[in-house]
């Protein structure tokens, strides 16, 4: 009978091992997790002076081998040839007021064409330069500058060439003063506004990098509390096992 007993208390410590086994490998998956929380350049790192030399040097290559660039310079030049061939028509009087009347457009592409000659090429207009700003893959500084002379001297030839396209002021720009005037103005706001459309396109695409960097910390912080859980769970089965343990009745002999 105590032979008996002697192997039902064998079973049950056997048992008792298989309960509390602890998967070591788990553990030390768990351990290798980086808790470093993500490192943020911020705002600082976007706003920084640029190296002109390198910039000046690296800008034909540039422009050989990035096609894209290109864009905002064609439609400069469409703009241009657009605005050109709006000034083709004739005016005429409808009930005392002048009106004139496109021979190449029709009037409901006219109002089309107007329009995107208007957001194009006035050197005012900062479509084209936002689109080479954000296109430039470094210096769009200089890019900007590149368009503006590009479209001072553009807006300049429309009114030299097309006097119908001056209100009320034949020969005003014929001036050299005039066309320097536009030009500069051009490639000023050129820079400023190819500037900022790269720095907005550095500020989304750090954005998306902090959103990622989040994301990879939320992570971490799920696995970490699935490891102290599975942790916490197998001390709370070691606890029962250990309290039933200790309430088993000693055999008698």
């Amino acid at each position: 009978m105590a032979r008996a007993k002697n192997t039902d208390r064998a079973e049950a410590r056997r048992r008792h091992r298989e309960l509390t086994r602890v998967d070591e490998p788990q553990d030390e998956e768990f351990d290798t997790i980086d808790v470093t929380p993500p490192q943020s350049a911020g705002l600082r790192g976007m706003f920084r002076m640029p190296n002109i030399r390198d910039d000046v040097r690296a800008f034909p290559g540039m422009l050989a081998h990035s096609p894209k660039l290109w864009i905002p310079f064609g439609m400069l030049a469409l703009a241009f040839v657009l605005a050109v061939l709006l000034t083709q028509g004739t005016t005429t009087m409808v009930d005392g007021v002048e009106t004139f009347q496109s021979s190449v457009f029709p009037s409901g592409v006219e109002s089309l064409v107007s329009l995107y000659v208007q957001l194009t090429l006035p050197p005012t207009a900062l479509f084209v330069f936002f689109i080479g700003g954000f296109l430039a893959p470094r210096a769009s500084y200089l890019v900007g500058a590149l368009l503006g002379l590009v479209d001072g001297i553009l807006w300049s030839l429309l009114f030299l060439l097309s006097p119908g396209a001056q209100p009320d002021a034949p020969g005003r720009l014929v001036q050299p003063s005039d066309v320097v005037a536009i030009i500069l103005v051009a490639v000023f706001v050129g820079i400023l506004a190819a500037s900022f459309a790269s720095w907005y396109r550095n500020f989304l695409r750090s954005s998306q990098e902090r959103a990622r960097q989040n994301r990879a910390a939320r992570e971490q912080q799920q696995k970490i509390k699935a490891r102290d859980d599975a942790k916490a769970a197998r001390d709370a089965q070691r606890q029962a096992a250990a309290a039933g343990r200790s309430t088993t009745p000693p055999s008698k002999r």
